[in-house]
């Protein structure tokens, strides 16, 4: 018989896997493929697969959680769960996570912005799932989600201006 939980467990860590990985992958490459100013085609088609398997992991991510929802409510977990500040702040950020991937998508957000968003949620959600013994309020955690994406932001193009000055 098939042990749905556990698959769906794994499916979350694969999604969060894989977009984790391809949001650093994709800073990196974006970083380094940027420095001269123009991205060539080679250089397109490596960033359009990183976005690709940034987009298959926030399926992945956005399904499993809601079979993990649906599971938690079917045996009746108990409402804690879904009142517990960790959890709520990791919905949230997923919310965030999958609006900005539209607004970037669409161009209405610049990409650089949208760009350490998606970096900063997609660990704050990784580290959000590992720390189960978190003991801190929805606010607090949302207030330092905003102040690492600041920081994220600024990182970012602090890099880029050194990896510009070397070229």
């Amino acid at each position: 018989m098939i042990d749905w939980g556990l698959l769906l467990r794994i499916l979350h860590i694969v999604g969060t896997a894989l977009g984790v990985g391809s949001t650093t992958l994709l800073e990196i490459f974006s970083i380094k493929f940027g420095r001269d100013g123009k991205i060539d085609f080679a250089e397109h088609e490596v960033l359009r697969i990183c976005v690709t398997v940034l987009r298959i992991g926030l399926v992945i991510l956005a399904f499993s959680g809601f079979g993990l929802l649906v599971m938690w409510r079917l045996r009746l977990l108990g409402p804690e769960v879904f009142y517990a500040p960790r959890f709520l702040a990791k919905i949230t950020i997923i919310l965030v996570l999958l609006l900005v991937a539209m607004l970037v998508n669409f161009k209405l957000i610049n990409f650089k912005l949208g760009s350490a968003i998606s970096t900063t949620s997609w660990y704050t959600v990784l580290v959000l799932g590992m720390w189960r013994r978190l003991e801190a309020s929805y606010f607090l955690i949302m207030f330092a989600y905003v102040i690492l994406i600041g920081i994220v932001y600024f990182s970012l193009e602090y890099i880029r201006k050194i990896v510009a000055r070397r070229q």
